[in-house]
Protein backbone atom coordinates (compact mmCIF):
# COMPACT_ATOMS: atom_id res chain seq x y z
CA UNK A 1 0.00 0.00 0.00
CA UNK A 2 1.36 3.39 -1.03
CA UNK A 3 1.10 6.28 1.41
CA UNK A 4 1.74 10.00 0.91
CA UNK A 5 2.01 12.43 3.83
CA UNK A 6 2.10 16.16 3.16
CA UNK A 7 1.23 19.50 4.71
CA UNK A 8 -1.82 21.20 3.26
CA UNK A 9 -1.16 23.81 0.55
CA UNK A 10 -3.43 26.55 -0.71
CA UNK A 11 -4.86 25.74 -4.20
CA UNK A 12 -1.79 23.53 -4.86
CA UNK A 13 0.18 23.00 -8.05
CA UNK A 14 -0.38 19.91 -10.20
CA UNK A 15 2.47 17.99 -8.55
CA UNK A 16 0.55 17.95 -5.29
CA UNK A 17 -2.30 16.09 -6.97
CA UNK A 18 0.13 13.72 -8.68
CA UNK A 19 1.37 12.78 -5.22
CA UNK A 20 -2.22 12.10 -4.17
CA UNK A 21 -3.10 10.20 -7.34
CA UNK A 22 -0.09 7.90 -7.03
CA UNK A 23 -0.99 6.95 -3.46
CA UNK A 24 -3.62 4.68 -1.93
CA UNK A 25 -3.94 6.93 1.11
CA UNK A 26 -3.07 10.60 1.66
CA UNK A 27 -2.49 11.99 5.15
CA UNK A 28 -2.75 15.75 5.68
CA UNK A 29 0.17 16.47 7.98
CA UNK A 30 -0.83 19.80 9.55
CA UNK A 31 0.16 19.18 13.17
CA UNK A 32 3.68 20.43 12.30
CA UNK A 33 4.86 24.03 12.67
CA UNK A 34 3.43 26.66 10.37
CA UNK A 35 6.05 28.34 8.18
CA UNK A 36 5.70 31.89 6.87
CA UNK A 37 6.17 32.77 3.20
CA UNK A 38 5.54 29.19 2.16
CA UNK A 39 2.93 27.29 0.13
CA UNK A 40 0.71 26.79 3.18
CA UNK A 41 -1.14 30.09 2.70
CA UNK A 42 -0.25 31.23 -0.80
CA UNK A 43 0.11 30.22 -4.41
CA UNK A 44 0.36 31.93 -7.76
CA UNK A 45 -1.30 32.19 -11.15
CA UNK A 46 0.17 33.21 -14.47
CA UNK A 47 -1.23 36.52 -15.63
CA UNK A 48 -0.64 38.28 -18.92
CA UNK A 49 2.20 40.14 -17.24
CA UNK A 50 3.72 37.13 -15.48
CA UNK A 51 3.16 35.27 -12.19
CA UNK A 52 1.04 36.91 -9.48
CA UNK A 53 0.67 35.81 -5.86
CA UNK A 54 -2.55 35.01 -4.01
CA UNK A 55 -1.89 35.09 -0.26
CA UNK A 56 -4.26 34.28 2.60
CA UNK A 57 -3.51 36.63 5.53
CA UNK A 58 -2.61 34.59 8.61
CA UNK A 59 -2.13 35.86 12.18
CA UNK A 60 1.51 35.27 13.14
CA UNK A 61 2.32 37.90 15.80
CA UNK A 62 3.16 36.07 19.02
CA UNK A 63 2.42 32.74 17.35
CA UNK A 64 5.84 31.67 16.14
CA UNK A 65 5.37 28.08 17.36
CA UNK A 66 1.82 27.55 16.06
CA UNK A 67 1.00 24.44 14.06
CA UNK A 68 -0.49 24.69 10.59
CA UNK A 69 -3.82 23.42 11.89
CA UNK A 70 -3.82 26.23 14.48
CA UNK A 71 -3.09 29.08 12.06
CA UNK A 72 -5.97 31.56 11.98
CA UNK A 73 -7.00 33.80 9.10
CA UNK A 74 -7.02 37.46 10.17
CA UNK A 75 -8.98 39.07 7.34
CA UNK A 76 -12.31 37.49 6.29
CA UNK A 77 -12.32 39.51 3.06
CA UNK A 78 -9.50 37.43 1.57
CA UNK A 79 -11.83 35.01 -0.28
CA UNK A 80 -13.70 37.77 -2.10
CA UNK A 81 -10.44 39.43 -3.11
CA UNK A 82 -8.91 36.19 -4.33
CA UNK A 83 -11.94 35.28 -6.39
CA UNK A 84 -11.90 38.69 -8.05
CA UNK A 85 -8.24 38.24 -8.96
CA UNK A 86 -8.74 34.67 -10.17
CA UNK A 87 -11.73 35.54 -12.34
CA UNK A 88 -9.93 38.52 -13.87
CA UNK A 89 -6.67 36.64 -14.42
CA UNK A 90 -8.10 33.44 -15.89
CA UNK A 91 -11.16 34.82 -17.69
CA UNK A 92 -9.51 34.60 -21.12
CA UNK A 93 -8.39 31.01 -20.69
CA UNK A 94 -10.46 28.74 -22.96
CA UNK A 95 -11.92 26.55 -20.21
CA UNK A 96 -12.33 28.94 -17.31
CA UNK A 97 -16.10 29.01 -17.78
CA UNK A 98 -16.19 25.22 -17.36
CA UNK A 99 -15.28 25.74 -13.69
CA UNK A 100 -16.34 29.31 -12.95
CA UNK A 101 -19.61 28.65 -11.12
CA UNK A 102 -18.30 25.84 -8.92
CA UNK A 103 -15.07 27.62 -8.07
CA UNK A 104 -16.97 30.78 -7.17
CA UNK A 105 -19.33 28.79 -4.96
CA UNK A 106 -16.38 27.28 -3.11
CA UNK A 107 -14.82 30.70 -2.58
CA UNK A 108 -18.14 31.98 -1.26
CA UNK A 109 -18.22 29.03 1.17
CA UNK A 110 -14.58 29.55 2.20
CA UNK A 111 -15.40 32.95 3.70
CA UNK A 112 -16.82 31.25 6.77
CA UNK A 113 -13.63 29.36 7.66
CA UNK A 114 -11.44 30.76 10.42
CA UNK A 115 -8.57 28.27 10.15
CA UNK A 116 -6.14 28.00 7.23
CA UNK A 117 -6.19 24.20 7.46
CA UNK A 118 -9.93 24.12 6.81
CA UNK A 119 -9.58 26.38 3.76
CA UNK A 120 -6.78 24.30 2.29
CA UNK A 121 -8.54 20.98 2.76
CA UNK A 122 -11.76 22.46 1.38
CA UNK A 123 -10.11 23.42 -1.90
CA UNK A 124 -7.88 20.34 -2.04
CA UNK A 125 -10.86 17.99 -1.91
CA UNK A 126 -12.79 20.00 -4.51
CA UNK A 127 -9.89 20.15 -6.96
CA UNK A 128 -8.99 16.49 -6.47
CA UNK A 129 -12.54 15.52 -7.33
CA UNK A 130 -12.53 17.69 -10.45
CA UNK A 131 -9.26 16.06 -11.52
CA UNK A 132 -10.66 12.59 -10.95
CA UNK A 133 -8.32 11.82 -8.03
CA UNK A 134 -10.18 9.49 -5.67
CA UNK A 135 -7.46 8.77 -3.08
CA UNK A 136 -8.76 8.64 0.50
CA UNK A 137 -7.68 11.68 2.54
CA UNK A 138 -7.33 11.61 6.34
CA UNK A 139 -6.03 14.02 8.98
CA UNK A 140 -2.85 13.22 10.91
CA UNK A 141 -4.69 14.05 14.14
CA UNK A 142 -6.43 10.71 13.69
CA UNK A 143 -3.22 9.06 14.89
CA UNK A 144 -1.27 9.14 18.16
CA UNK A 145 2.43 9.74 17.48
CA UNK A 146 5.17 9.10 20.05
CA UNK A 147 8.42 9.73 18.14
CA UNK A 148 9.41 13.41 18.16
CA UNK A 149 11.83 13.24 15.23
CA UNK A 150 10.53 14.39 11.82
CA UNK A 151 11.29 11.12 10.03
CA UNK A 152 10.20 9.08 13.03
CA UNK A 153 6.68 10.52 12.89
CA UNK A 154 6.38 9.73 9.19
CA UNK A 155 7.60 6.16 9.73
CA UNK A 156 5.10 5.74 12.58
CA UNK A 157 2.28 6.81 10.27
CA UNK A 158 3.45 4.35 7.61
CA UNK A 159 3.48 1.51 10.14
CA UNK A 160 0.11 2.57 11.61
CA UNK A 161 -1.68 2.25 8.26
CA UNK A 162 0.28 -0.77 6.99
CA UNK A 163 2.03 1.11 4.19
CA UNK A 164 4.69 -0.74 2.23
CA UNK A 165 5.74 2.35 0.24
CA UNK A 166 6.12 6.00 1.14
CA UNK A 167 5.64 8.36 -1.82
CA UNK A 168 7.36 11.74 -1.79
CA UNK A 169 8.53 14.53 -4.04
CA UNK A 170 12.25 14.99 -4.78
CA UNK A 171 12.64 17.57 -1.99
CA UNK A 172 11.85 14.84 0.52
CA UNK A 173 15.31 13.36 0.09
CA UNK A 174 16.78 16.59 1.50
CA UNK A 175 15.46 15.95 5.00
CA UNK A 176 14.34 12.31 5.30
CA UNK A 177 16.40 9.71 7.14
CA UNK A 178 16.08 7.02 4.47
CA UNK A 179 17.43 4.27 6.72
CA UNK A 180 14.54 4.71 9.17
CA UNK A 181 12.09 3.77 6.41
CA UNK A 182 14.17 0.76 5.34
CA UNK A 183 14.40 -0.47 8.92
CA UNK A 184 10.60 -0.37 9.15
CA UNK A 185 10.23 -2.29 5.87
CA UNK A 186 8.89 0.72 3.98
CA UNK A 187 10.13 1.44 0.47
CA UNK A 188 10.80 5.05 -0.47
CA UNK A 189 9.42 6.13 -3.85
CA UNK A 190 10.09 9.52 -5.39
CA UNK A 191 8.02 11.25 -8.04
CA UNK A 192 10.00 12.54 -11.01
CA UNK A 193 8.44 15.92 -11.82
CA UNK A 194 10.65 16.42 -14.87
CA UNK A 195 8.22 15.20 -17.53
CA UNK A 196 5.26 17.57 -17.38
CA UNK A 197 3.89 18.73 -20.71
CA UNK A 198 3.50 22.45 -21.35
CA UNK A 199 0.21 24.06 -22.41
CA UNK A 200 -0.78 27.47 -23.76
CA UNK A 201 -0.23 29.82 -20.85
CA UNK A 202 0.44 33.22 -22.42
CA UNK A 203 3.08 35.28 -24.18
CA UNK A 204 5.88 34.74 -21.66
CA UNK A 205 8.15 31.99 -20.38
CA UNK A 206 6.14 28.95 -19.32
CA UNK A 207 5.91 28.21 -15.58
CA UNK A 208 4.95 24.82 -14.15
CA UNK A 209 5.07 26.05 -10.53
CA UNK A 210 1.65 27.71 -10.44
CA UNK A 211 -1.68 26.66 -8.97
CA UNK A 212 -3.47 23.81 -10.71
CA UNK A 213 -6.27 26.34 -11.36
CA UNK A 214 -4.03 27.67 -14.14
CA UNK A 215 -3.81 24.27 -15.81
CA UNK A 216 -7.51 23.50 -15.44
CA UNK A 217 -8.66 26.84 -16.84
CA UNK A 218 -6.34 26.32 -19.81
CA UNK A 219 -7.05 22.71 -20.81
CA UNK A 220 -10.36 21.84 -19.12
CA UNK A 221 -11.19 18.15 -18.65
CA UNK A 222 -7.84 17.28 -20.23
CA UNK A 223 -6.13 18.54 -17.05
CA UNK A 224 -6.12 15.02 -15.59
CA UNK A 225 -4.14 13.90 -18.63
CA UNK A 226 -1.40 16.34 -17.66
CA UNK A 227 -0.76 14.49 -14.42
CA UNK A 228 2.20 12.15 -14.72
CA UNK A 229 0.58 8.99 -13.42
CA UNK A 230 3.88 7.32 -12.76
CA UNK A 231 6.51 6.98 -10.03
CA UNK A 232 10.25 6.72 -10.31
CA UNK A 233 11.73 4.55 -7.60
CA UNK A 234 14.36 6.48 -5.72
CA UNK A 235 17.96 5.47 -6.16
CA UNK A 236 18.15 5.82 -2.38
CA UNK A 237 16.61 2.34 -2.21
CA UNK A 238 19.85 0.88 -3.54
Amino acid sequence: MRLAILQSNYIPWKGYFDLMAMSDLFIVYDSVQYTKNDWRNRNRLMSEGGPIWLTIPVATAGRSAQAINEARINDPRWARKHWTTISQTLARRPHFDDFRSEWQAHYDAAERFELLHDVNVHFMRMLARQLGVTTEVVDDRTFSLRDDSPTGKLVQLCVAVGATSYVTGPAGLNYLDVDRFHEAGVQLEVIDYGHYAEYLQGDHDFRHDVSVLDLMASVGVDAAGHLLGRIRQSSANG
